[in-house]
């Protein structure tokens, strides 16, 4: 049953933020909140992990294990594709591999590049996961973008070798609103009404809604910094701490009204589909 595609990426901000270590530690209260939530709703979501996290925080992974989630990896230390080789990405992601195991991770199928920075320019990512034994990643953001993105992907997912799916992020159909759905910022800033209806959309047509939420989504507590990756504008960062009392409202009344999952269940059912 195509779904609600659940997912956090279980990253920590305050890595990339200049003397960020000075600022409130946020990502196990934060976490353990979702997972509160989680299980309490009877749902269960894919954490895209980053590999110092997991080796930051092995007891809080082991948490999520139990619990019965998904894990996923994100990167060892959250580079964007673009910063790496294709040397330096293999190593990365046997790195962020071995931090996940030793924390307690069993079968890992998938990965999203930080930033949904795989594009058309860093496709032969796409090689090195299959030969790496990952089944999917979800590391495509298929419009225009400021950051990252590859318009001409698709919207579909879509078996991009013998043994991998790309599953891209799912975006706004509307003329001149090519952003995610169900995703980070435009998740809190975006109309409820608008983003509910379009989820509402693409489910009766038989097609999943991808999403992915950070610990800081929901940190109503956060000291404000600048947020990376956003080039010093103020403007954009104070989006970054807008509407975050709204997310597990607005998730708890989705969870409702549509079916709920983790990346690697859909993309199990995607199996029987030939290449």
């Amino acid at each position: 049953m195509s779904s609600l595609l659940l997912s956090i990426d279980l990253e920590d901000v305050r890595d990339w933020v200049e003397d960020g270590s000075r600022y409130r530690e946020g990502v196990p209260t934060n976490t353990r909140c979702y997972l509160d939530h989680f299980r309490r709703w009877g749902v269960r979501a894919t954490f895209f992990v980053v590999g110092r996290v997991a080796r930051r925080y092995p007891d809080l992974i082991g948490e999520i294990v139990a619990e019965g989630h998904e894990l996923a990896c994100h990167g060892d230390m959250h580079l964007q594709l673009d910063k790496l080789t294709p040397k330096d990405f293999r190593k990365d992601l046997e790195e962020n591999l071995l931090a996940l195991r030793s924390a307690g991770a069993d079968e890992i199928k998938g990965f999203r590049a930080p930033t949904f920075s795989l594009t058309e320019k860093t496709s032969w990512a796409h090689e090195i996961l299959a030969d790496l034994g990952f089944s999917y990643s979800s590391s495509i953001l298929p419009a225009k973008n400021p950051l990252y993105g590859w318009p001409t992907f698709g919207q579909d997912g879509c078996k991009v070798t013998e043994r991998l799916w790309e599953v891209p992020i799912t975006i706004h159909s509307l003329p001149g609103l090519h952003v995610p759905i169900a995703g980070g910022v435009y998740f809190r800033v975006l109309p409820f009404l608008l983003t509910r209806w379009a989820i509402g959309r693409r489910i009766k047509n038989s097609q999943p809604v991808g999403t992915y939420f950070h610990p800081y989504d929901i940190d109503i507590n956060q000291e404000k910094f600048m947020h990376p990756d956003l080039g010093g504008k103020r403007y954009l960062n104070r989006l970054m701490f807008v509407g975050r009392h709204k997310v597990l409202r607005r998730l708890d009344t989705l969870r409702r009204s549509f079916p709920c999952g983790p990346y690697g269940e859909y993309v199990n059912s995607l199996q029987a589909v030939p290449f």
